[in-house]
């Protein structure tokens, strides 16, 4: 049987902000690929938080309107395994 999630339970816990420290490399993913055109454009945005800093030039999107859905899921996973790769040397 599921128990609701809220800010106090555990090990699940709903959280508004992820705090990061100076040691942390934080991907952030989004699916929004279900957004419709007069909302937005529908995409899989990945963000990367390098010692709790976000970089515009080290995050992508991956848009539906370049490629199709399954071909933007995969390129933003390898985007985010690159990222990885390369920020913990």
């Amino acid at each position: 049987m599921p128990t609701k999630i809220t800010k106090t339970s555990w090990p699940k816990h709903k959280v508004e902000t992820i705090e990061c420290r100076k040691r942390d490399l934080v991907i952030r993913i989004a699916d929004w690929t279900r957004q419709s055109m007069e909302t937005g454009e529908p995409a899989y945005d990945v963000e990367i938080y390098d010692k709790g800093i976000y970089d515009w030039h080290q995050s992508k999107s991956f848009t539906l309107l370049e490629m199709p859905k399954a071909t933007a899921k995969r390129a933003a996973i390898q985007f985010a395994n690159d990222m990885i790769r390369q920020l913990l040397k």
